[in-house]
């Protein structure tokens, strides 16, 4: 396939109305993104960490997962704001909680911020919760825009507590 090195992070850090646990939730949207053309290559094991910024908000379970698609970047985007809304998504204000987070890390290595769309992710290398499941499924990842690696970034976020979630 033409476009791979497409990254997504998901994540999410409350219970739907129906008290289903966001890995769940976030699982059951992943595996919609082939119905809208986005192929899964890989995926990270769940991580759980505090929120950013610090917050009296429950942890937060995150993975990353690599994909392929030929759609182009805004579709991308307009996809994974879409099933978002399906799983109960609402957007009120900057760091609330969620029930479910699809965030474009990555997309084809291109570089581009304006209006409609910001990639890669602006802050996505100032999180271990981001980078430390991208360097599990792509350990040679370049930051486009800074032009270092996924493991060195990491180096500067060891201050940030994950672990592994079962």
């Amino acid at each position: 396939m033409k476009n791979d090195n497409l990254i997504i992070a998901v994540g999410g850090n409350i219970t739907n109305k129906q008290g289903v646990h966001p890995t769940k939730v976030c699982d059951d949207a992943i595996n919609l993104l082939k119905d809208h053309k986005i192929y899964i290559e890989k995926q990270s094991k769940w991580y759980i960490s505090e929120p950013i910024p610090v917050s009296s908000q429950p942890k937060y379970f995150n993975k990353v997962i690599m994909a392929k698609s030929f759609l182009n970047e805004l579709e991308i985007l307009k996809i994974l704001h879409l099933i978002e809304n399906k799983f109960g998504r609402v957007r009120k204000r900057v760091n609330e909680p969620r029930i479910i987070d699809l965030d474009l890390i990555d997309c084809f290595g291109l570089i581009l911020d304006n209006k409609n769309i910001t990639i890669p992710h602006p802050r996505a290398h100032l999180r271990r919760f981001v980078m430390e499941p991208l360097f599990e499924v792509n350990s040679n990842w370049i930051h486009p825009i800074h032009k270092i690696s996924v493991s060195e970034i990491l180096k500067d976020l060891n201050t940030q507590n994950i672990q592994v979630f079962n």
